[in-house]
């Protein structure tokens, strides 16, 4: 039986939440704005724009955005973060974003916050909110139009390594694409569909033990719904199932079911408490606890400060019609794929690890977003369900680059 996730792990990830923390505490009483973290709905993740804001790879892979200063009680329905806990993403990294972002990477592609209303010029239309268009009718009356295509997000992962024993270099390319489906007749909270595919190259360790294949894929569909069930309370839910595998071996640890579940309340238009839980279905780690704050001061400064992937961002200019912010985030990245050894035996593996992220993202008036960020990445380590005893294989800490485009 795999070991349980061991103390020193949980602390470095508690460091990592601390980060971001520590960061909009010190400067928040003098600036607001919502994030990409898995927090408009990582992904991460998976994984995940999260949120993206940045990303949450709970799943693997992009964080999530948060709702617009307009919009306080807005519900968190972006897609997931393709950096995070579910892989390389956020809020779902489903290999990592949101973005944006826990079930293996999320995350991270995270889809972009509505622009403000003051982006909106002329009756026709009024603009985006909340993955629909509003356009005004020569009566004077709104009319609501539900966008089928929410996003399209392209985003590619590079972790340093070298030749070595300990060392391992990944690249990841994950593409991803968001279809809104209105639900219940309620266009302001459609029910998210995202088809995704994501290509990983590995380079190393030379350690024959690790024996990892060139390349792994994660082809996936992800469903998000954020209903809201009165003024201040609201749910945040998500599954992410598919295959991980290097198509070597496909069977039934192949197929993940991945997914969340968060509660949020509105203490006031600018702050929110959430609670809930992140199923990885990782060999080290099946569920994750998830929660913290959503604090958005003013409209230069979003605080998601929610666990596993938190993320605080700072708006810092506008151009022309694009604005651009500065972040740092943290992320529990990685995934989990069937593959086959070197001697044709057939195994299942993690990869896991830790980041701490800084980086920059702009976002259009024509709803595109791009996003590049650096990291520090540690507490690296192999799983193998089958074949070694023990099961572990640490590798050396290393720095990561990201960037993403979505639009």
């Amino acid at each position: 039986m795999i070991a349980p996730l061991p103390c020193r792990r949980c602390l470095s990830l508690l460091i990592a939440a601390s980060v971001a923390l520590s960061a909009s505490a010190a400067t928040a009483q003098r600036v607001e704005f919502p994030s990409t973290v898995g927090g408009y709905g990582g992904y991460g993740g998976y994984g995940t724009t999260a949120p993206a804001a940045p990303s949450f790879d709970p799943y693997a892979t992009p964080g999530m955005a948060a709702p617009p200063a307009d919009l306080p009680y807005a519900p968190s329905i972006a897609p997931y973060s393709n950096t995070g806990p579910y892989g390389n993403a956020a809020p779902y990294n489903y290999g990592a974003p949101p973005a944006t972002t826990p079930y293996g990477a999320q995350p991270g592609f995270a889809a972009p916050p509505p622009p403000s209303s003051s982006w909106s010029t002329g009756d026709f239309p009024l603009g985006w909110q909340g993955g629909s268009y509003v356009y005004q009718n020569p009566d004077g009356s709104q009319a609501r139009l539900q966008r089928l295509l929410q996003e399209i997000s392209v985003e590619h992962t590079w972790l340093a390594g070298e030749h070595a024993a300990n060392e391992l270099e990944i690249h990841r390319t994950e593409l991803a694409a968001t279809f809104g489906i209105p639900i219940f007749y309620n266009p302001d909270t459609p029910l998210l569909i995202t088809p995704g595919f994501a290509f990983n190259w590995f380079e190393g360790p030379v350690d024959p033990v690790a024996d990892l294949p060139p390349r792994v894929y994660d082809a996936y569909l992800d469903a998000a719904w954020a209903p809201a069930l009165g003024e201040r309370l609201s749910l945040d839910l998500g599954v992410r199932t598919g295959v991980w595998t290097d198509f070597n071996v496909v069977n039934s640890d192949s197929i993940r079911i991945l997914g969340r579940g968060l509660g949020k309340f509105a203490l006031s238009p600018r702050m929110d408490i959430l609670a809930g839980v992140w199923y990885l279905d990782r060999n080290h780690i099946k569920l994750l606890p998830a929660g913290g704050v959503h604090w958005r001061p003013n409209t230069n400064w979003d605080a998601y400060i929610v666990f596993p992937n938190p993320k605080v961002r700072r708006r810092f200019v506008d151009v022309t019609s694009s604005k651009w912010w500065w972040y740092v985030a943290g992320e529990y990245g990685g995934g989990r794929w069937t593959i086959e050894r070197a001697d044709g035996s057939p195994d299942d593996f993690d990869y896991n690890d830790i980041r701490v992220i800084t980086g920059l993202e702009w976002e259009t008036q024509t709803q595109a977003r791009g996003y590049i960020e650096a990291g520090y990445v540690f507490n690296r380590e192999l799983v193998y369900a089958r074949s070694l005893t023990p099961p572990f294989v640490t590798l050396d800490e290393t720095v990561m680059v990201r960037v993403g485009f979505d639009f």
